[in-house]
């Protein structure tokens, strides 16, 4: 019986039901999905410069999705100039094994949220030391990384995914993420042995492709030049010093009732372990996934980059007041691709690119990321803003059209147009990446013009 040794009885005719629905095909799929309306609380906070009428409409658009079945339960937070202007809790945070309302210090997996909470900030802190330059070959300081033709990849060309790696291990090279990859390795050790053993997917510097092979190899390059664990390091010098006690590797099963599950993978529930294939097989720490957090540390940490680095309280143990300083900040959030790539990101960061959750509206000096499991963080230093939407998508099983992407950007919109004390002449809002995107694909009406324009030809031929 499925997830027999996880649910409880009275579940299991649900789940039997709700996976019938996922069989199903078409329209019917959709139809017959939806999720219980859960938590509704929703606090927006009267702040001058902000529009609270337009923060109304953030509430329906996250129940709608709930309701469409979409993601179960969601929390969206943001803030500006240094104040919380919206509060929303929704939904659920489980489905099975039992129904579990959404609560505000809910636990995600942040998935690739972990690339900029806890590997990019460790590397930039070993370039403020002196002890790593971005510039150098990776082989600089992992001679055995240069197998196979990748002796010239930079450290800044991983951070910026223009590295020429594939997107993952052999399991899905040339596909879309996926959560059903199987490894035959198991381990760190085995990993980096799988990163030895591959090769380039292009040429380093030539085009933007998203991998997580890069972050497993930068979280890698902290332990070499610290002689520390990646775990250890995150916690000691980036979650610890900014009292982050809720965001760690590998949680306790103290804390599972806490924590939102995420997927249905081999007839067990993803529960407190990573749902990422790559960090799972590593054993739940790794530079690219594997992070748990909730919306009150990620608070923390946004608005520990917006104020320049400095830690939100005095810690007499810190050797330092800053998590990185505010030229770091302003260099790993700031374009770092070729010209020639119209896809921007920055070190780490996502600036203007295909995954980039920034709407249209906030302007292009900010930056965010998002995590496959449904968690999202945009930030921007000019309105001092910053927005977190965390959801857990992929449970029990994701739903056929990932809904979460447009609903990311149309509450961004609405955050980033209810502030009304924003200079018109701060910055552009607008990238050549969103442009280029936003004329790929003709419109309805141009393929009606091309199609009467052939037609013409046809006729007086």
């Amino acid at each position: 019986m499925l997830l027999k040794s996880v649910l409880s009885h009275s579940y299991k005719y649900f789940l039997l039901i709700f996976l019938m629905g996922f069989m199903l095909s078409g329209e019917a799929t959709t139809q017959s999905r939806h999720f219980p309306p859960g938590t509704h609380n929703v606090s927006i906070v009267k702040v001058s410069g902000i529009r609270t009428d337009l923060l109304q409409n953030i509430a329906p658009i996250i129940e709608k999705s709930i309701a469409d079945g979409n993601y179960p339960g969601a929390i969206v937070l943001a803030a500006h100039r240094g104040h919380i202007i919206y509060r929303g809790v929704f939904g659920n945070r489980r489905i099975v094994p039992n129904i579990a309302p959404m609560r505000f210090n809910t636990l995600f997996d942040l998935a690739s949220l972990t690339k900029v909470i806890a590997t990019t900030p460790a590397i930039m802190q070993l370039v403020e030391q002196g002890k790593l330059d971005i510039d150098a070959p990776v082989a600089k300081y992992w001679p055995a990384f240069a197998e196979n033709g990748k002796e010239t990849i930079t450290i800044r060309e991983l951070l910026t995914h223009t590295s020429g790696l594939a997107p993952d291990f052999p399991a899905s090279i040339g596909q879309p993420k996926n959560p059903y990859s199987i490894y035959l390795w198991h381990g760190e050790t085995e990993a980096l042995q799988q990163v030895k053993q591959t090769k380039l997917f292009h040429l380093p510097g030539t085009a933007f492709v998203y991998s997580d092979i890069n972050f497993i190899v930068l979280a890698y390059l902290v332990e070499v030049i610290t002689g520390e664990h990646f775990n250890q390091y995150a916690r000691t010098h980036i979650f610890k010093p900014l009292g982050m006690n809720d965001t760690l590797f590998l949680p306790p099963a103290s804390l599972r009732d806490r924590i939102a599950p995420t997927e249905i993978m081999d007839n067990k529930l993803r529960w407190g372990e990573v749902h990422d294939p790559s960090a799972f097989a590593m054993g739940g720490v790794a530079g690219n996934a594997g992070l748990f957090s909730d919306a009150s540390d990620l608070a923390v940490y946004a608005q520990c980059l917006l104020n320049g680095g400095r830690f939100p309280h005095k810690n007499g143990k810190s050797l330092s007041s800053h998590l990185l300083g505010p030229l770091t900040i302003a260099k790993m959030t700031t374009p770092e691709t070729p010209t020639t790539i119209s896809d921007t990101r920055g070190l780490g960061w996502d600036i203007d690119s295909p995954y980039s959750n920034r709407g249209i509206l906030f302007p292009m000096s900010s930056f965010g990321h998002t995590g496959w499991t449904g968690t999202s963080i945009w930030i921007d230093p000019v309105t001092q803003t910053w927005l977190i939407i965390l959801t857990s998508r992929t449970h029990p099983i994701p739903a056929n059209n990932n809904q979460l992407i447009q609903d990311r950007r149309v509450i961004a919109n609405i955050v980033s147009a209810s502030m009304t004390d924003n200079s018109l002449s701060i910055q552009h809002n607008t990238g050549q990446g969103e442009l280029n995107r936003a004329y790929t694909a003709p419109t309805h009406y141009e393929k009606q013009i091309a199609t009467t324009t052939v037609n013409k030809k046809l006729v007086r031929l």
